[in-house]
C-alpha cells in the first residue's frame, strides 16, 4: 500500500509544479476547464436548448441542431460528437424521424410501435394503449428529472426503444423508452453563453450565465463539470446595475435585463443615465450597459454615454458621449485605484487614466468587430479585447498616458467560434476565455514569463511562506538561492520557473529571498509565518488520497464515510524530530508537525489521524483526516487549520455509506 501511496503522492507532485515553457502567440496552449454541461440536479449535466434532432434513416447517426445553427453527427449514440456540414441540412427532409420541432403540446405516435405515443409538454408523457392511459417520465416530485418544457422528440429507427429528447435544458437520451435518462449535454458543444464575474486574485474565474437565473456557475473543483449553485448577495458596495425597467438592448448579452439607471440595495443611486428623459420615444430601447467600480463608478450606456461618479453614486459627472452614438458594451476599472479604466464603444477601444475626465482611443491596428470584452493587466502594461473576431492584446501603460502598441492576435488551439468574455488573473499570468457552446478554457498571459512571482507551490496563489514551504517561482530559473543568509535548496527549475523549498531553521516575521538567476540578482521580501497551510491542486482537483488504497478521492472514487483520506498539503511548519530542507523525509516514522493540526468538512471539525511529513518527499505534509460516519454523500468543503491558520478550502466528493 505505501509504495502505491508513493506513486501516486509523486505523480500528484510532479503535476502540481510543473508549468509548461513554451508560449508563442500563434501556438498558445489553451486547457478547458470542466466540459460543456452543468451539474444543476438533474439526470447529468444540463446545456442550452437545442433546436432540433434527428436519427439517420438507419438510425446509426444521431444529428443535433443547436442554437448557434452549428450542425452536430454522433455516431456512438451521443457520446461524442463531431462538426456536422450544410450538407448534412440539406439531407433533412431525408432524414426526417418525425421531430416535432418546437410545439409546446403536441403527440407523436411510435412508428415503430404499434399503440405506443408520446406526448410533449412542460413533461414528457408516454402511452401504451393508443392514448387511453398516460404515463409522465420525467417528473419527480414537482421537478423534471431532465428539465421542463420538451420541445424536441426523436426515436431511433434502429431501436425503438432508444428515444432523445430536446428541452430547455438541453439533450437527453433514453434507451427503455423513457424509463431511465442519461445527459447528452456533457459532451455536446452546448456550453451556456456566460461572464465572469469579478475574479479573485490567485484563484479561477467564476462564470455566470443569465440562462440560470439565480443560479451560477461555480469552479470545478468537485470534478470535470461544472456544478451551478445559489449565487450569494455580491460583496462590495455597488452590484452591477439590478432590474428597473425590462428593457431589451441589442448591446446587453442575451438574457441580461438592464435599466436606465445604476441601483444599491434595491434603490436607484443614479438618474436616468440614457440622458432620455426629454426625448423618451426616441431612445426607449437605451439602457445602461456596461458598469464596473474600483472606489469611483463608472457607467456606459447602449447609445454612447460613458459617466463616472466618485461619490458612491450621490452624483454623477458627464465623461465622454459617442458622436456616433455607438453604445458602450463592456467597461474594466483597474482594482485598487480609482484612475484607470477601458471601455469598449462601438468598435472602439478608450483609455483613462484621470478618472474618466478624458478618453483616448487606443484603436490602433485593431480590426474592426463587435467586441464583447475588454480587460486590462496593469502589472504588464497590457489591454485585451475579446469578441467575435477573437482575441488580441496590446502593449500599453494603463496607468499615464502613452502611445500604444501594436495590437497582435493571440490564437492557438481553441475551438472556431466567438468568445463571450475574457478575463486576466495577473498573479498567476493566467488568461481565460468563455466560449458559447465550448465552455471555458485558460492559457498563459504574452507576459507572463517576464513577471517574476514568487507562490505556493500547492494551489499557485500569494500567501504568506513557512519553514519548510514549498514555493514555485514563476519568470525567473535560478541557479542558486538563499534567504537570509540560509542556502535554499532548488528542487526543480525550467525555463523561467523554479520549484524551492524554504529552510526550517527561518525566523522573523518576514524572510529575503536572494535569487541568482546568472545575470542580474532578484530579491523577494515575503511575510513569513510559523505556519501557512495550503491544500495541494492538481488540474483544478485537490490532492486526497484514500487512505486504504492510495487513489484519488474524485466523483469516480468518493471519499468512504467512516474511512480516512490523506490530504496532501505544504506550509505546516517545522517538525519533530527537527529535519533538513532539501532531504526526502524518512520512510520509516516520519517527522511530525510540531503545531496543531485540525480539518474541517463542511464547516464541522472532522477528527485528524496524524499529521507528518509525507514519507521519502520533500517539503509534503501528509494530514490524514477521518471521514464522519454519518457524512452526507454529495461533494463538500474541505480545509485545514494549523496553528490557528486556515489553508485554502477545497471541495472533496463523499460517497454512499458502505460504498
Amino acid at each position: 500500500m505505501c509504495s502505491q501511496r508513493s506513486r501516486t503522492v509523486r505523480t500528484a507532485v510532479v503535476l502540481a509544479v510543473a508549468l509548461s515553457t513554451a508560449w508563442s502567440l500563434q501556438g498558445a496552449g489553451w486547457k478547458r476547464i470542466g466540459g460543456t454541461g452543468i451539474a444543476a440536479g438533474f439526470a447529468g449535466p444540463v446545456g442550452r436548448p437545442v433546436e432540433d434532432a434527428w436519427f439517420s434513416a438507419d438510425g446509426h447517426r444521431l444529428y443535433a441542431s443547436l442554437q448557434d445553427d452549428s450542425l452536430w453527427v454522433s455516431e456512438d449514440a451521443g457520446l461524442s460528437w463531431l462538426r456536422g456540414t450544410r450538407d448534412d441540412l440539406e439531407l433533412r427532409a431525408a432524414l426526417d424521424s418525425g421531430t416535432l420541432g418546437n410545439s409546446p403540446a403536441a403527440v407523436l405516435l411510435n412508428p415503430y410501435r404499434s399503440g405506443v405515443s408520446y406526448a410533449l409538454g412542460e413533461h414528457l408523457y408516454r402511452s401504451d394503449d393508443g392514448g387511453g392511459e398516460w404515463s409522465n417520465l420525467t417528473a419527480l416530485g414537482s421537478e423534471s428529472v431532465i428539465g421542463r418544457w420538451q420541445a424536441v422528440l426523436a426515436i431511433s429507427p434502429a431501436d425503438p426503444e432508444f428515444i432523445v429528447v430536446g428541452n430547455s435544458m438541453g439533450l437527453w437520451k433514453s434507451h427503455d423508452a423513457g424509463e431511465t435518462w442519461a445527459s447528452l449535454n456533457g459532451s455536446l458543444p452546448n456550453f451556456p453563453r456566460a461572464r465572469f464575474r469579478n475574479p479573485v486574485s490567485g484563484t479561477t474565474p467564476t462564470p455566470e450565465s443569465p440562462r440560470f437565473g439565480a443560479l451560477g456557475l461555480v469552479r470545478t473543483a468537485g470534478g470535470p463539470v461544472w456544478r451551478a449553485s445559489q449565487v450569494r448577495p455580491r460583496a462590495g458596495p455597488v452590484p452591477e446595475p439590478q432590474q428597473a425597467e425590462a428593457l431589451g438592448t441589442p448591446l446587453a448579452p442575451p438574457g441580461y435585463e438592464v435599466s436606465r439607471r445604476v441601483w444599491k440595495d434595491g434603490r436607484p443611486i443614479s438618474g436616468d443615465l440614457t440622458a432620455c428623459a426629454g426625448e423618451p420615444h426616441a431612445c426607449a430601447q437605451h439602457a445602461i450597459t456596461a458598469f464596473a467600480s474600483n472606489g469611483r463608478l463608472w457607467a456606459g450606456t447602449s447609445n454612447g454615454r460613458l459617466w463616472v461618479s466618485d461619490e458612491e453614486g450621490a452624483s454623477w459627472m458627464p465623461s465622454w458621449t459617442d458622436p456616433d452614438g455607438e453604445g458602450i458594451t463592456r467597461l474594466w476599472a483597474e482594482p485598487g485605484t480609482s484612475t484607470t479604466g477601458l471601455a469598449l464603444a462601438g468598435r472602439r477601444v478608450l483609455r483613462s487614466t484621470d478618472g474618466g475626465k478624458s478618453w483616448l482611443d487606443i484603436s490602433g491596428n485593431l480590426p474592426e468587430s463587435a467586441w464583447t470584452s475588454v480587460q486590462g493587466h496593469p502589472e504588464g502594461s497590457t489591454a485585451y479585447v475579446a469578441g467575435p473576431a477573437g482575441i488580441y492584446f496590446a502593449h500599453v501603460d494603463l496607468r499615464q498616458p502613452s502611445p500604444t502598441g501594436t495590437w497582435t492576435r493571440i490564437a492557438g488551439d481553441l475551438p472556431a467560434g466567438e468568445i463571450a468574455d475574457l478575463v486576466v488573473e495577473p498573479l498567476r499570468g493566467r488568461l481565460y476565455v468563455a466560449m458559447p457552446g465550448h465552455g471555458i478554457f485558460w492559457t498563459r498571459t504574452p507576459q507572463a514569463d517576464r513577471a517574476l512571482r514568487v507562490l505556493s507551490a500547492a494551489d499557485l496563489t500569494a500567501r504568506p511562506v513557512a519553514p519548510g514551504s514549498l514555493l514555485t517561482v514563476l519568470g525567473a530559473r535560478a541557479v542558486r538561492a538563499n534567504a537570509d543568509g540560509h542556502p535554499v535548496p532548488i528542487l526543480d527549475a525550467g525555463l523561467d520557473r523554479t520549484q524551492l523549498q524554504v529552510p526550517f531553521d527561518v525566523e522573523g516575521r518576514s524572510l529575503q529571498l536572494h535569487l541568482d538567476v546568472g545575470g542580474p540578482r532578484h530579491v523577494v521580501e515575503l511575510p513569513l509565518r510559523e505556519v501557512s497551510p495550503a491544500v495541494f491542486i492538481v488540474s483544478g482537483e485537490p490532492l486526497i488520497l484514500d487512505a486504504g488504497t492510495g487513489g484519488l478521492i474524485g466523483w469516480s472514487r468518493p471519499a468512504r464515510p467512516g474511512a480516512s483520506v490523506l490530504v496532501m498539503a505544504t506550509g505546516l511548519g517545522e517538525v519533530a524530530p527537527s529535519w533538513p530542507a532539501g532531504v526526502p523525509s524518512r520512510l520509516d516514522d516520519p517527522p511530525r508537525t510540531m503545531a496543531v493540526v485540525e480539518a474541517f468538512l463542511a464547516g464541522s471539525p472532522a477528527r485528524v489521524v496524524a499529521s507528518h511529513l509525507a514519507p521519502g518527499y520533500i517539503g509534503i505534509y501528509i494530514v490524514e483526516v477521518a471521514v464522519p460516519s454519518d457524512a452526507s454523500p454529495g461533494s463538500a468543503s474541505l480545509s485545514i487549520r494549523a496553528g490557528g491558520r486556515l489553508s485554502n478550502q477545497v471541495s472533496m466528493v463523499i460517497g454512499q455509506p458502505g460504498h
